[in-house]
């Protein structure tokens, strides 16, 4: 339920609520209303989850199956009995107090689940992986997962609230660290409690031992050569690339002895009103960093010098991190001159109160170097001549002609010359207007280049195939073959008998009664209609 984007958040809430008053032997018998009143909702709400619990989930399972209604042996009618079903030993669950869902909103309450599910499996999480188990249920964006930045924020109203305790940049690869706690703790108190690990100094009331000293606590000492690699209380891992600090490897401190220390040492149980030695405490109690002291080499610090102020605002993963590029690009053969002349320069054009996060501004922006593949230009500069880099300039011009083509593209204009406008074509680029040929009949209109006129005829014909050696349309190329056979034959030859009235002697086609003209001449004013 937790990890499926179907149920509600709203349903994850009233299932809580429903489930603890069921472990009853009569079931939960709470109404709508006394639910909405212990969760903190509205009673619409309270029945959208119930009506949604009711529903079979997108695996066929319904989680409350049972909602039977009741009347008293009156008839009066009275609250409904509920039960939610037993789960299954091949389920993935999580244990979470009841006090939870009566304190937190639905979103922070799943938030929450996701987060002590991840602490009891040790899955390292980040905001952007517990926003994908944040889900948008209403409105345009609904079925879509929240943004980092809004899980963020749920993160630290869990952290305000007191459920969620953030260890900034202590965990696996400088993430966040995630301290889930069974109870919030009480205000004022700096120690968390958590159902992986607890520092309280004060033993718990169901443990057996009392807050005295003298009351009968017992004293064991634990065998740790036979616990498992993942042991509660093994130290944090450190940050990527970084050798494992030992116990013996901090500064030691002679000028006083903590008894709690030595008997700690010793193998002998804390006293109730002892605590831990630092080396033994929790991540929240001992701080981020338990290690020595960073030390840099002299010329790392003598590069630093112009943005010092910003350095030491780093946390000490991030000041690692920005010495390592810094001698990185030294052993690289940058010169340390030019490189804190980098940084006094870019440190100069900005304000210090623009730059949010120094460590990330040292790491972006800062030390980077900016310019072309040419290893001594620095910003279109050549160093240490300090004159302009050709190759920069050339990509400047470049960009600044694609530019400019660009903006005639956009105002219509021709994008090689910038002549014209909108409707009005390039004078540079009109091609010249190509001369037709004149015809020898001047009555006949002028024909493209690969038109004609027959020859006998005189209709337009299209100079393809035979007509580019004959000069002669179709018909009058048929005509032309049988007047050359019937010259061979003896015998009368059939004469045109004319078109409209006129008289013709030439010979007729052998499929028509007139001449060829004549024959063009009907086909003209049959087109013509």
């Amino acid at each position: 339920m937790v990890e499926s984007p179907y149920y509600a958040d709203v349903a994850l809430a009233v299932y809580m609520k429903i489930k603890a008053l069921g472990q009853r032997p009569e079931g939960c018998t709470a109404g709508t209303t006394v639910l909405a009143s212990y969760l903190g909702l509205s009673r619409s709400s309270v029945e959208r989850g119930i009506a949604q619990l009711r529903r079979p989930g997108p695996d066929g399972v319904i989680e409350l199956p049972v909602n039977q209604r009741r009347s008293l042996p009156g008839g009066c009618g009275t609250t409904a009995q509920r039960r939610v079903r037993p789960i299954q030993r091949d389920e993935r669950f999580i244990w979470l107090p009841v006090a939870a869902c009566e304190d937190l909103t639905p979103r922070q309450l799943r938030a929450y689940a996701v987060l002590c599910f991840a602490q009891v499996q040790r899955i390292p999480l980040t905001e952007g992986e517990l926003a994908g188990h944040l889900y948008h249920h209403s409105g345009a964006r609904a079925g879509t997962t929240l943004s980092a930045v809004s899980a963020g924020k749920v993160v630290d109203a869990l952290e305000d609230a007191g459920w969620v305790t953030v260890l900034r940049r202590s965990g696996v690869q400088g993430r966040h660290q995630f301290i889930a706690h069974d109870v919030p703790p009480a205000p004022g108190s700096t120690q968390p409690s958590s159902p992986v690990e607890s520092t309280s100094p004060s033993s718990r009331l169901d443990e057996g031992s009392g807050l005295e000293a003298g009351e009968g606590s017992l004293a064991t000492k634990e065998d740790h050569r036979i616990d498992r690699p993942d042991d509660e209380r093994r130290p944090d891992s450190p940050a990527v690339g970084e050798v494992q600090v030992d116990k013996g490897a901090r500064p030691v401190d002679n000028s006083g002895s903590n008894p709690a220390q030595d008997q700690a040492q010793d193998g002998f149980a804390l006293r109730a009103e002892q605590e831990l030695p630092r080396s033994q405490a929790s991540p929240a109690a001992r701080g981020h960093y338990d290690g020595p002291p960073l030390t840099l080499h002299p010329r790392i610090v003598e590069v630093l010098e112009p943005v010092q102020v910003l350095y030491e605002r780093a946390n000490t993963f991030m000041q690692r991190r920005i010495a390592r590029e810094v001698g990185r690009q030294l052993d690289h053969g940058c010169d340390s001159e030019r490189l804190r002349q980098r940084l006094r320069s870019r440190f100069a054009g900005v304000f210090l109160s623009d730059i949010k996060d120094p460590a990330r501004w040292l790491m972006g922006v800062a030390l980077p170097r900016w310019g072309c593949g040419h290893l001594a230009c620095e910003s279109g500069v050549m160093w240490p001549s300090g004159e302009p880099c050709a190759a920069c300039a050339d990509i400047r011009a470049a960009r600044r002609r694609e530019l400019e083509r660009e903006r005639r593209i956009e105002l219509g204009q021709c994008p090689d010359h910038g002549l014209g406008g909108p409707g009005v074509t390039c004078a540079e680029c009109v091609p010249p207007a190509p001369r037709r040929p004149v015809l020898g009949n001047a009555a006949a209109p002028p024909a493209p280049a690969d038109l004609s006129v027959c020859r006998e005829c005189g209709c337009r014909i299209r100079l393809v195939g035979p007509a580019l050696a004959d000069r002669m349309c179709r018909l009058c190329r048929e005509a032309s073959r049988p007047a050359r056979a019937v010259a061979r034959h003896p015998g009368p030859a059939r004469r045109c008998s004319g078109w409209r009235g006129e008289t013709c002697d030439r010979p007729a086609i052998p499929t028509r009664s007139v001449c060829a003209r004549h024959r063009a001449r009907e086909l003209r004013a049959e087109a013509a209609g």
